[in-house]
């Protein structure tokens, strides 16, 4: 048997049940010594104390005794003589000697005093002779009272021998009770000791028989509880022996079943294999099924015989968000998808229906669904059904999409025709305007302004103007152009679109934008003409009045998310109104062409015409209504950051020498606007040639430069029906002459040519209708360049 070491052993005994008794046993004693040995200390330094007063307080009152009869006659000498005395004796530190009247008449003090000690003092005062007492007084027992008050004796003494003492006797008890606290500790030790031989034979009897020794027993040391214990385990040691033997034929006879048993498992293994890899390939062929079908963009519905629904794919929860808590059988679906009972009936007859055709020929029957969504959104379906051995397949194809991208063609088709037939309108419509106007100026040249037709001329010159708006913004409504951006300030826009837009109703505007808020990159012509709409919107939901709040913002996807698929730096613009608010069932129509709810004061193309330009510059417009609380439109507009370099094409432009000579080449498919420019210009001394189309204008200014005499400049139009051009004859004139003076003219006003003309080599652009004046103004500019 190996021995421990004595680490080893230490920490046994450590852990063992006789060291935590032992150790409470040893601190429980030096508790009560450390206690004991305490409270009799502190006892003996109160004793001490005590008697050291009273001593003090009776020397006291010996000296008072001694002090009288010098004390009366204040004789310093004999008090200095008493005080003396009695300062020599032990411990005494000071003595004073006072007077009735308070006066120190004595006061010494010892020459040695300990070092900061604490004093005792004791006071005593002194009374002159007692009045004698009569016989019959004596024998009454009465007693004399005291004589006058002389005056008080102090007695200082020092305690330096009382703290010696307590030290002394702290000593003593610490030795004590360390003494006794050691004798108890052995004493313990000895008698757990004996007590616990029992109970550690018994543990290490347990622990052999824990480590498997069912063989050794325990040696019974007393007829104890431990005794009694260490007997029953050795009958256990003994039972657990015989069962080990038992156990172990047991096993023995098992293993040899278990060989038997293995050795004919070997021959279904392979089958196993096979199985398995059949299986495998079932359940894979399955789970591919299953991504298949759960895939696929339309509704599939397992069902079985009785209307159980085994399983349906993904596309059903998300398009109408009824999952399997919802509509665990067919009857709940079809109770959500078609509330409806008189149309949910006749569904489920077509359904009947396309289930027998299926049985008699396996022919496909297709029949339409309008199915009620969770969102409450309606979809358009076109449903089969088909049978599968006891299951039953509903197939649901959702044709939304489909039918809204037909209405959305259908609508972009209709505003192609209408912009097709507004364009031409508007040309010819401005091509008459432009004569008109000529000759209202003609008119008012030959009028002195006192006249009383002047007027009226004036009024008929606004109204041509007007008309010429309208009709501008009939062909910006119908058909719209591509923008021409440029770095555009928000405020002034805003501003001004705002104030045009309030202008005469009850309705206050507050714009809130920050003056360090970035000029946007848009069309400044298009983007106006959204902000009117949105503006003329707001105040049309509020006919009673309230307020209109524009606020802007300078947002990046950087720091902030933004609406899908926005990317990059934008000026937000919010529009709130107080107006009505839309309803709910308006607000997927809201940008639909045509959708009006205000049929007597619109057409229902102003909104969508605003998503239009606004999604044509890159941006984004969203919206936020509830009924009865106001409507807020908030625009996305992309931020200016190009820098323009389209500034350099005059500088680039070729210098030519020109005679002084106001020769001027208008050509203009219409004889009216050839006659009224014409005259206007020749008014001004200008030398005009005409012509209708571009070619006649290329041979015109062919024949000038030929001639030596080349035109100032040229007015060309740029829509000639059935002919060239004023962007074609530009490019063919500046061929020839590259120092050509152009001017583009149109009724066209979103053209691109227009909005972009020293691009195409133009030098300026006028829009049709124009007055005299303002072209010949135009001509007196690129005459003094």
């Amino acid at each position: 048997m190996n021995r421990l070491s004595l680490p080893q052993r230490f920490c046994t005994f450590r852990s063992s049940f006789q060291f935590k008794l032992f150790l409470r046993f040893t601190l429980f004693s030096a508790v009560i010594a450390l206690v004991c040995g305490t409270l009799f200390v502190l006892h003996q330094i109160h004793q001490n104390k005590s008697h050291a007063e009273q001593m003090l307080q009776l020397q006291a009152r010996a000296l008072a005794d001694a002090v009288r009869l010098p004390l009366y006659a204040e004789s310093t000498e004999l008090l200095q003589g008493h005080a003396a005395d009695t300062l020599r004796l032990p411990e005494i530190r000071g003595v004073e000697i006072v007077s009735a009247r308070g006066k120190v008449l004595v006061r010494l003090t010892s020459p040695h005093p300990g070092p900061s000690e604490e004093l005792i003092t004791q006071t005593a005062e002194v009374h002159g002779h007692p009045l004698s007492l009569s016989p019959e007084q004596i024998l009454a027992g009465e007693q004399g009272a005291p004589g006058d008050l002389v005056g008080e004796v102090r007695l200082y003494r020092g305690t330096d021998d009382l703290w010696r003492e307590g030290r002394r006797l702290a000593a003593l008890s610490v030795v004590l009770a360390t003494a006794c606290w050691l004798f108890v500790s052995l004493s313990c030790y000895v008698i757990l000791r004996r007590v616990t031989a029992s109970f550690n034979t018994l543990m290490r009897g347990m622990e052999r028989v824990h480590g498997g020794d069912y063989v050794s027993r325990i040696d019974i040391v007393c007829d104890d509880e431990p005794g009694r214990a260490s007997a029953s385990l050795n009958q256990l040691a003994e039972s657990l022996r015989q069962r080990e033997q038992e156990n172990r034929r047991l096993h023995a006879e098992l293993m040899a079943a278990m060989d038997f048993e293995i050795a004919s498992k070997e021959q279904l293994v392979s089958v196993n294999l096979d199985l398995e890899k059949e299986i495998e390939q079932r359940t894979q062929a399955r789970q591919e099924l299953k991504n298949l079908v759960q895939q696929l963009p339309m509704g599939i519905v397992w069902s079985d015989e009785r209307g159980d629904i085994e399983y349906q794919n993904s596309f059903m929860l998300d398009t109408f968000g009824y999952g399997a808590e919802q509509a665990p059988d067919l009857e709940a679906l079809f109770a959500l998808i078609c509330p409806d009972p008189e149309y949910r009936e006749a569904v489920l007859a077509k359904r009947r229906a396309a289930i027998a055709a299926w049985e008699q020929g396996n022919l496909v029957t297709f029949y339409e669904v309008r199915a009620l969504c969770r969102d409450g959104s309606t979809r358009h379906l076109n449903c089969s059904n088909q049978r599968s051995g006891a299951r039953i397949v509903d197939i649901m194809i959702d044709m939304t999409e489909r039918e809204l991208l037909q209405q959305q063609i259908v609508r972009n088709q209709k505003l192609e025709s209408i912009g097709v037939l507004a364009g031409g309108i508007a040309h010819n419509f401005n091509n008459a305007l432009t004569g008109v106007l000529g000759y209202i100026s003609f008119a008012k040249k030959f009028l002195d302004p006192s006249h009383g037709s002047h007027e009226l001329l004036l009024q008929a010159e606004k109204a041509t103007m007007r008309a010429a708006g309208f009709a501008n913004q009939l062909l910006s409504f119908a058909r719209g152009g591509a923008p021409l951006r440029k770095g555009v300030p928000v405020a002034a826009l805003v501003e001004e679109s705002v104030q045009f837009s309030i202008k005469g109703t009850n309705v206050r505007a507050v714009i809130e934008l920050p003056p360090e808020l970035p000029p946007v990159y848009v069309d400044d012509g298009q983007m106006r003409q959204a902000f009117n709409c949105i503006c003329i919107n707001a105040v049309q939901a509020m006919p009673e009045g309230g307020e209109l709040t524009v606020a802007g913002r300078l947002v990046c996807s950087d720091h902030e998310r933004l609406p899908v698929p926005l990317c990059g730096s934008y000026v937000e613009l919010s529009f709130r109104d107080e107006g009505s608010g839309i309803r709910d069932e308006h607000k997927s129509s809201i940008f639909t062409p045509y959708f009006t709810t205000k049929a007597q004061l619109g057409t229902g193309l102003g909104l969508a015409t605003v998503h239009s330009i606004v999604a044509r510059h890159g941006g984004l417009i969203s919206f936020d209504s509830q009924w009865g609380k106001g409507t807020t439109f908030t625009l996305y507009l992309p931020v200016f950051s190009i820098e323009p370099v389209a500034a350099q094409a005059d500088a680039e432009r070729p210098v030519r020498e020109r005679d002084p000579v106001n020769a001027v080449l208008v050509m203009d498919d219409d004889e009216m606007i050839r006659e009224v420019a014409e005259g206007a210009l020749s008014g001004q001394g200008y030398r005009v040639t005409v012509c209708g189309t571009g070619h006649e204008a290329v041979e015109l200014y062919q024949q000038a430069l030929d001639s030596g005499a080349p035109f100032l400049a040229a007015v060309l139009d740029l829509t000639v029906p059935g002919g060239m051009g004023g962007k074609e004859a530009a490019q063919k004139i500046l061929v020839r002459d590259p120092a050509a003076r152009l001017i583009v003219s149109s009724g066209y006003s979103d053209d691109v040519v227009m909005q972009d003309f020293r691009t195409y080599g133009f030098c300026a652009a006028t829009v049709k209708p124009y007055d005299p004046d303002q072209l010949c103004r135009l001509l007196d500019g690129l005459r003094q360049a």
